[in-house]
């Protein structure tokens, strides 16, 4: 029996090794990121301007304790190393990230792969929350406008938008952040939910309160 264990134990920990190394290897030169590239654009591409720690699901393996940022208009992440910005190109299945390190009970968690209700399959989501019966997930989108201005000439600015989206068995809708939009995916236990609501007075228009009353929904048998 030991002669099988060990193997198996010097598998396990070279797969550990070998996650580990793939954080500290260099990428590909032609893949980090360029900040002249958006040089003459105001405002940021990214989810949050400032790099922040969080994990990485990918197809090879979960990577731990990065330094991340979502370029939301490139759909792309990258991670800082050694004080450079490289584009991880692994394909990812999921972004953690942790805006409170070392607390990791506060997260935003990140995905892609959607393409229904105007969604497009490389789109990063924000998924606020991801199980039960009703789920409710969050897209920034990262457009570059142009306006005139005096003395400058025409001026490109990142500007973002935030659109809503309730998931219901396998049907995602776009929604608007007001009560008449949410409730309709509360029909079947509609009379608990707007106790509830009136109870703990939610506003069913802004975010925080509509995660709460879905998280109650689905906690409803």
């Amino acid at each position: 029996m030991k002669y099988i264990i060990l193997p198996l134990l010097l598998c396990f920990s070279l797969g550990n090794v070998n996650a580990q190394l793939l954080q500290l290897q260099d990428p590909v030169s032609s893949k980090n990121f360029n900040p002249e590239k958006y040089s003459g654009i105001r405002g940021t591409p990214f989810y949050q301007d400032k790099w922040i720690r969080g994990i990485v699901t990918t197809n090879l393996g979960v990577y731990y304790d990065l330094e991340l940022k979502i370029n939301l208009y490139d759909n792309a992440v990258f991670f800082n190393k050694d004080g450079e910005p490289f584009e991880l190109l692994d394909k990812i299945v999921s972004v953690q990230l942790l805006p409170k390190w070392p607390d990791t009970t506060n997260q935003m968690v990140f995905s892609k792969g959607m393409n229904q209700a105007g969604l497009k399959p490389d789109q990063y989501i924000q998924i606020l929350v991801g199980t039960g019966a009703v789920q409710f997930y969050r897209s920034d989108i990262k457009q570059v406008s142009e306006m005139s201005e005096i003395n400058a000439g025409m001026v490109k600015t990142f500007s973002n938008t935030s659109r809503y989206y309730l998931k219901k068995g396998d049907q995602i809708k776009f929604i608007r952040l007001n009560k008449e939009d949410i409730l309709v995916f509360f029909g079947d236990k509609e009379a608990d939910m707007n106790s509830l609501i009136t109870e703990k007075k939610l506003n069913l228009k802004k975010e925080a309160d509509i995660i709460q009353a879905i998280q109650a929904y689905n906690s409803l048998p």
